[in-house]
C-alpha cells in the first residue's frame, strides 16, 4: 500500500467528526481529504530496506511459504501445516480498518464476530459464539488470557497496539494437543514483533466520531551489549454506541504501558523479557436481582479495570535441528464490576524440547504447570463459594513429526495429558495426515479430541435472578462439583493449492461431534423464607446433558489481479444441532446456542495502490441471520484510504460500517440491542 522512505521518520495522528449520538449524522470528512490533498505535492518515497513488503507486489509464493508456529509450536511453512490455520499479517493489519483486536480476526473465515456494544464482543469459531468466547484459546505472546473464572475471554481488556503485532495466526478446530484444555474450537495466539523489529520512534494519533482520541507513542533502542529494546504506551477513549433511548452507557477508556527486551547470546541462546500494565473504565448496565422490593435493579456504571503481566524467554539451539524452549510469566488482573469483583494471580511455567532423531522422525515434547488464585466478592444474589480458590495445572504434551515418505507423505501423532482440580486427569490425542504431490498442492486431514474443562461458573457458582416480582419468585443457578469436561470429536480435511500464478485457493471442511455441553436441569420449587421476605425458588443446576454436532466448509482465496491490486475473500458454511441427552429436562440451550451464530459467512477485500503513494482498500462483509439474538442478516463495508509522504508520515481516512447508519450484531443478554454505529475517522502516523 504504502512505500516506506529510506530513513524513516515516525509521528501519527488521526482526524475524525464529531456526531452527536441519536442525532442525524453529518460526517464532514473534508478535514483528512484536505490534509491528503495538501500533502500530495509530496513526491514519491523510497521503500526502505528494513520496511515490510507489501503484499500488493509480492507474488502468491509468498503466502504459500508464510511461516506459521502455532500448529505444531515450530516454524513451519503454512504449506506444510496440517490445520485450519489463517494467518494475518502486519501488512495486512496496517491496511485495515480494524482499531481493535476483534475487529481484525473478521478477517478469518469461519470466525463470527459481533459487537455488543462498545466495550464488549461476541466471538466465536464454528458455532458457539456468545460474550464469554467460551471453547477458543487466546494467547499473546504464549501468555493465555483465558479467564478460568468463567471460561472465557475479556476482550476489553487485550488492546494490544496494533503496529507492535507481527501477525496473528488463528487455528480453526482444535489445538489442545499441543496448547491443553479449552483449545477447543480455536487458537488465536497474537504474535508481537520483535524488539529488532521496532527501533526507532513511532507515535500515531486517530480520532473520530467513534473512537474519540487513540494515541499510541514507542521508541526503540539498542543497549552497549547489543540488546534491543522498545517501551510503548497507548490511551484509547471510545463513545458509547447507538442506543435508541439515548442511555449511553458504554463508554471505554483504557490506558497501556509497557516494554520488551530481546538478546542473542551468542549463535545458540535468545532471552526475551517483556511486561506492560494497564488500568482503564468499561462502561456497563447490569441487571441485579434483590431480595427486597422491588426486587430487581438496573444499575449503570463503570466497570473498573486494571492488570499487567511479566514474561521471560529463554530459546537455546541445542544443534541445526534441535532446540529447547523455556517460559514463565506472571499475570495479575483485576476487574471490579457492580454484581462482583475478581482479583486473579496466575504464574506459569512451559518447557519444550524439539529434536530429530532416526533420519524421519522429529519429536517435540514438553511440560507445563500453572498456579492461579482468585479472591472474588459479589452481590448477595451472585455468590461464588467459595470466594477464594487457588488450583493448579500439571500438564505434558508429546508430539511425534514422521515423514513417511520425505517431501510427500507426513503422518503427525500426539496427545497432551493434563491434570487439574475440577476434572482430574485427561488425555487430548490427535492424528494429522498431510499429503503434498507436488510444490503447488497439499492435502491434510485430521482427527483430534479436545475439552473444555470446569470453570469456577460450573462449579462453585450461585446465581439467584427474578422470574416474577407478584409472588415473588427466582430463579436460582447453581454449580456442581462433578460437572465433566465438555468433549469435542473432530473430523477435518482441507486441501491448498496454488491454482495459477495469480491465484491461491485454500479450502477446509470438518464435522465435529460434541459430548457433555452444559444445560441447565431444573428441579423442583421450593419456598426459602430467609432472607425476607419469603420467596419462592425454582433450581436450575449446571449439568452435562447436551450433545450437538457441526459441519461446514471454509473456504478462502488470495488473488493478485495485477501486480498493484490484491483481491481476497472468503465464505464460510455452517449446520450446527443441538439436542438433550435422553436424560435431560433442558428446554433452552439447544434454540438459544444454535441461533446465535450464523449460518453463512462472507468477506471480500480489496487493496488497490494507487500512483503517487496512495493506497484504497476496501472490505465488504456479510454475516448471516441471527435467530435467538433478533438480529437479521446484514451487508457492511469498510474502507481505508490513505497516502504514505515523506519523512515517515502517514495520513489516511477510514470508515466502518459505512453501509447503514448503525445496525444490531448481537443482543449478548440485555433487555434491548445496542447498535453499532457508522464510523469515520483519520489518523496521522510518524516513524523517525
Amino acid at each position: 500500500m504504502f512505500h516506506r522512505p529510506a530513513n524513516p521518520v515516525p509521528l501519527a495522528c488521526t482526524f475524525g467528526i464529531r456526531a452527536d449520538k441519536n442525532r442525524s449524522r453529518r460526517p464532514r470528512p473534508w478535514l483528512a481529504l484536505t490534509l491528503l490533498s495538501a500533502a500530495a505535492g509530496g513526491g514519491d518515497v523510497a521503500r526502505g530496506a528494513d520496511s515490510p513488503p507489501d503484499l500488493t507486489t509480492v507474488g502468491i509464493e509468498a503466502v504459500m511459504n508464510m511461516e506459521v508456529t502455532s500448529v505444531s509450536k515450530k516454524p513451519e511453512r503454512l504449506m506444510d501445516a496440517a490445520a485450519a490455520v489463517q494467518v494475518i499479517t502486519s501488512e495486512e493489519i496496517r491496511r485495515s480498518a480494524a482499531t481493535t483486536l476483534p475487529d481484525l480476526l473478521r478477517l478469518v473465515p469461519g470466525v463470527q464476530v459481533a459487537r455488543v456494544n462498545s466495550n464488549t464482543w461476541a466471538v466465536g469459531v464454528r458455532g458457539f459464539t456468545s460474550t464469554l468466547s467460551r471453547s477458543l484459546l487466546v494467547l499473546i505472546d504464549g501468555r493465555s488470557v483465558y479467564s478460568p473464572l468463567f471460561a472465557g475471554v475479556y476482550w476489553d481488556v487485550q488492546d494490544v497496539p496494533l503496529n507492535d503485532i507481527d501477525r496473528i495466526e488463528v487455528i480453526r478446530g482444535p489445538g489442545a494437543t499441543l496448547w491443553g484444555a479449552n483449545a477447543v474450537n480455536g487458537v488465536i495466539n497474537v504474535i508481537t514483533k520483535s524488539a529488532q523489529a521496532t527501533q526507532g520512534a513511532y507515535a500515531s494519533v486517530r480520532g473520530g466520531n467513534e473512537d474519540r482520541v487513540v494515541a499510541t507513542g514507542r521508541f526503540g533502542g539498542t543497549t552497549s551489549s547489543g540488546a534491543a529494546y522498545r517501551t510503548y504506551a497507548k490511551y484509547s477513549g471510545r463513545d458509547a454506541e447507538f442506543h435508541q433511548n439515548g442511555d449511553d452507557f458504554d463508554g471505554w477508556h483504557l490506558a497501556l504501558a509497557g516494554f520488551r527486551a530481546d538478546a542473542d547470546r551468542g549463535e545458540r541462546n535468545h532471552l526475551t523479557l517483556q511486561g506492560d500494565l494497564y488500568a482503564g473504565k468499561a462502561g456497563q448496565r447490569e441487571t441485579v436481582s434483590t431480595y427486597a422490593s422491588p426486587f430487581i435493579q438496573t444499575i449503570e456504571e463503570d466497570a473498573d479495570l486494571s492488570g499487567g503481566h511479566l514474561l521471560g524467554l529463554w530459546k537455546h539451539r541445542v544443534q541445526e535441528d534441535s532446540d529447547t524452549t523455556l517460559q514463565i510469566y506472571y499475570d495479575r488482573t483485576h476487574r471490579g464490576q457492580t454484581s462482583f469483583t475478581e482479583d486473579r494471580d496466575t504464574l506459569d511455567v512451559e518447557f519444550r524440547h524439539r529434536l530429530r532423531f532416526a533420519a524421519r522422525h522429529e519429536l517435540l515434547w514438553g511440560a507445563g504447570y500453572r498456579l492461579t488464585s482468585g479472591d472474588t466478592s459479589s452481590v448477595p444474589t451472585i455468590e461464588f463459594i467459595p470466594e477464594d480458590r487457588t488450583d493448579d495445572v500439571l500438564s505434558g504434551f508429546v508430539q511425534d513429526e514422521i515423514r513417511i515418505v520425505p517431501s510427500r507423505w507426513t503422518l503427525t501423532v500426539g496427545s497432551k495429558l493434563e491434570r487439574n482440580d475440577y476434572s482430574g486427569f485427561n488425555t487430548q490425542p490427535n492424528v494429522r495426515l498431510l499429503y503434498s504431490p507436488g510444490t503447488k498442492h497439499a492435502l491434510w486431514s485430521a482427527v483430534s479430541r479436545a475439552l473444555r474443562v470446569p470453570s469456577r461458573v460450573e462449579s462453585d457458582l450461585a446465581l439467584t435472578a427474578l422470574v416474577d416480582p407478584t409472588t415473588p419468585t427466582f430463579a436460582r443457578v447453581t454449580g456442581r462439583k462433578d460437572f465433566r469436561p465438555e468433549r469435542l470429536t473432530a473430523y477435518e480435511l482441507g486441501y491448498r493449492v496454488q491454482a495459477t500464478e495469480r491465484l491461491f485457493v485454500d479450502l477446509a471442511l470438518f464435522h465435529d461431534d460434541y459430548v457433555r455441553l452444559l444445560s441447565l436441569e431444573p428441579g423442583a420449587p421450593f419456598t426459602e423464607t430467609s432472607p425476607a421476605p419469603s420467596h419462592t425458588i425454582v433450581p436450575l443446576v449446571f449439568g452435562n446433558g447436551m450433545t450437538a454436532d457441526a459441519q461446514g466448509a471454509e473456504l478462502a482465496w488470495d488473488w493478485r489481479a495485477a501486480a498493484t491490486w490484491r483481491l481476497t475473500g472468503s465464505y464460510a458454511y455452517l449446520d450446527l444441532n443441538l439436542a438433550p441427552a435422553a436424560d435431560s429436562l433442558d428446554a433452552t440451550t439447544e434454540a438459544s446456542t444454535k441461533g446465535a451464530s450464523p449460518r453463512h459467512l462472507a468477506d471480500l477485500r480489496s487493496s488497490l495502490d494507487l500512483p503517487r503513494n496512495f493506497a484504497l482498500d476496501v472490505t465488504l462483509r456479510y454475516v448471516g441471520r441471527l435467530p435467538s439474538q433478533a438480529v437479521e442478516a446484514y451487508t457492511e463495508m469498510d474502507l481505508v484510504f490513505g497516502r504514505r509522504l515523506g519523512h515517515g508520515f502517514e495520513l489516511s481516512l477510514a470508515g466502518q460500517n459505512l453501509l447503514s447508519p448503525h445496525h444490531a450484531e448481537f443482543v449478548g443478554g440485555g433487555s434491548a440491542a445496542v447498535e453499532v454505529e457508522r464510523t469515520v475517522y483519520g489518523r496521522i502516523v510518524r516513524r523517525w
